[in-house]
Formats: structure tokens, sequence, C-alpha cells
């Protein structure tokens, strides 16, 4: 949510300057590639300090994915779902999904070199 509302402030000079659509990340490269630092810099940065991710990160990787993706049902609602909605979340999970699983991974492997 906190990255689709830095999108919406920036949306006509960072995003899409020829503000064709209206904000959502998925309707701009450069949004979709922010959203996706976003999620992969906190997922990694939880998954790097938290002591309890060492047993079980996929649970915190699922629980950053399914955030992300309830953060995108949400924001649809408010904008207008459209008639494509259900691919849209879905491709929007996907891309949350490799993000956050990706921030995850490398922050447990760097949780679990430390001493």
């Amino acid at each position: 949510m906190a990255s689709h509302v830095v999108e919406a402030v920036a949306w006509q000079q960072v995003f899409a300057p020829a503000n064709d659509y209206a904000p959502w990340f998925l309707n701009s490269g450069r949004a979709v590639a922010f959203t996706a630092a976003c999620l992969f810099l906190v997922s990694f940065a939880y998954t790097a300090v938290d002591k309890s991710v060492r047993t079980n990160p996929i649970v915190v990787i699922a629980n950053f994915t399914g955030g992300a993706t309830v953060g995108m049902a949400l924001v649809l609602a408010v904008i207008g779902a459209g008639t494509i909605f259900p691919v849209v979340l879905a491709i929007g999970g996907v891309v949350s999904a490799v993000a956050s699983g990706s921030g995850g991974y490398l922050g447990t492997k760097l949780r679990n070199r430390r001493p």
C-alpha cells in the first residue's frame, strides 16, 4: 500500500509522464520495478534481521506475498476493478511472489551466514 501511495503522488512526474492511465503498479514498467524493488527490500531486510526466520522463511515469504495481494485487491476495489481483475491479481501476485521470495531467500541466506 505504501508503494501505491508513492506511485499515486509521483505518477505524472516519474511513472507515467503521458498520464494515459490511472495510477496502478501494473500500468507502468517503472511502477512494476518500483513495487517489486520495495517488496524485495522489505522482505530481504526482515528475513536478514529476524531470528525466527531461520527455521521457516517460507511462511514469512508467503505472508509478504499474501499481504501484497490483499493490498492490490483493496487498491483495485477503490480505483475500479475492471473486467479482467482476476488476471490482474494473478499477474500482480506473481510479481509480488517473485520479489518477496527472492528478497526473503537472500535475506535468509545472509542471516544464516552470520555467526
